[in-house]
């Protein structure tokens, strides 16, 4: 259970790594995500996507060590508690045409209820992990951030699995060959 724990702590602390990384490349197109959510007055989108970044990129070098914890593991749920809750009011309002805004990268990611069972699943997983530090062995620190490197490959790849599958559904049909002319 300590390695499991571990693991955990460093997929989620990469996946906040990354998301923050990709923000901070990217503030101004960050900004215009934020405002395309519609949740928050004009007002707040521009300090909300200034303080969002460092705070992921906190927490998201945090998770691992078991400085603050259980604080970091319960603001890591709580952002993404936060996250699953934006994407689902806005699917629920028709609004899944908008960018995530999860890691800002090249492949836009369209919201829907993948993304949002995501952010539930490692809502759950990171409340799980939330047992005391000093009871994971050195070798099973070890282990787990090696498992969690590996999770953390899994799950960016499926985030461009899903970020290519809305371009191969709107893929118009080519004749390849000229058969039946």
């Amino acid at each position: 259970m300590a390695e499991f724990s571990f693991a955990i702590r460093a997929l989620v602390g990469l996946i906040f790594l990354a998301a923050a990384w990709g923000k901070l490349r990217h503030r101004l197109e960050f900004q215009g995500v934020v405002a395309n959510y519609k949740l928050l007055p004009d007002a707040l989108v521009a300090p909300f996507a200034l303080i969002l970044p460092p705070l992921e990129a906190v927490v998201g070098a945090l998770l691992p060590t078991g400085f603050f914890s259980p604080w970091a593991e319960l603001t890591a749920a709580g952002l993404l508690a936060v996250f699953a809750a934006a994407m689902a009011l806005n699917i629920r309002r028709g609004r899944t045409d908008i960018d995530c805004g999860c890691f800002q990268s090249a492949l836009k990611q369209t919201l829907g209820w993948t993304l949002v069972a995501r952010n539930a699943v490692l809502v759950l997983a990171v409340g799980l992990a939330a047992v005391p530090f000093d009871a994971i062995p050195p070798w099973g620190r070890a282990e787990g951030l090696m498992a969690g490197a590996v999770m953390f490959v899994l799950v960016q790849s499926l985030n461009v699995l899903w970020s290519v599958r809305p371009a191969w559904i709107k893929a118009p049909a080519h004749d390849h060959g000229g058969a039946g002319k």
